[in-house]
């Protein structure tokens, strides 16, 4: 199993954001993960999809577009073009899951069902099968930084099993709480891409921190 390192810039220096992409960049992260926030669904106020598009020319890697916010549908109908890769939704805050999929889908962008520790994950059944990747959070949703929930292995588990009854091959990706210390467990219950905020952009060397997460796979 190939294992992906997704660095989350929610953690990143916002006055030299460009620098830390380049950083990454260079520690030989594979991909940018952006958490949008406006203060409303999750306290904390973080990035824009126009951060996304400032940084778009130092880098062609992959952005996920993480959003945290009470009115998914409105922001995708908002905003024109999003330079981003994949976008994440929170199940919890759409009315109508199949609608916010397909219109992720109608931009050309692969999506993402983001799923919080405490929504059960017998809620994703009927969407399985129209997403590109599970996004399963590791922490409360909103500030960087916070311990993993304790149950998360066996969560990953569950949601391994179902995958493969609805649509093998779907990866999980696991945002919250991701460090060197508890990436073997997450690997092991079945995670492919690791979103890292803290611990990536806290690490002394950030390409040993890389290179020990991809040896995991």
């Amino acid at each position: 199993m190939t294992i992906e390192v997704s660095a989350s810039l929610l953690a990143a220096d916002y006055a030299n954001l460009a620098k830390d992409v380049a950083l990454a960049v260079e520690a030989g992260a594979d991909s940018f993960h952006f958490d949008v926030m406006d203060g409303h669904y999750v306290p904390n106020i973080a990035l824009s999809p126009q951060h996304l598009i400032a940084l778009r020319p130092y880098t062609s890697l992959p952005f996920s577009l993480h959003l945290e916010l009470g009115n998914p549908d409105q922001v995708l109908d908002t905003f024109g073009k999003l330079d981003a890769d994949i976008i994440s939704f929170q199940l919890d805050r759409s009315p109508d899951p199949k609608t916010t999929i397909e219109r992720i889908l109608k931009r050309g962008t692969k999506v993402s069902m983001c799923v919080n520790v405490d929504v059960p994950l017998e809620q994703t059944l009927p969407f399985i099968n129209m997403l590109d990747e599970v996004l399963m959070l590791g922490v409360n949703p909103g500030f960087g930084g916070q311990p993993m929930y304790p149950q998360m292995g066996e969560r990953i588990q569950q949601m391994s099993r179902m995958i493969e009854k609805e649509k093998p091959g779907i990866p999980i990706a696991v945002d919250g709480g991701v460090s060197l210390k508890t990436a073997p467990m997450l690997v092991a219950a079945g995670a492919e891409r690791l979103i890292s905020g803290s611990a990536f952009f806290g690490a002394p060397d950030k390409a040993e921190f890389v290179r020990q997460m991809k040896a995991l796979g």
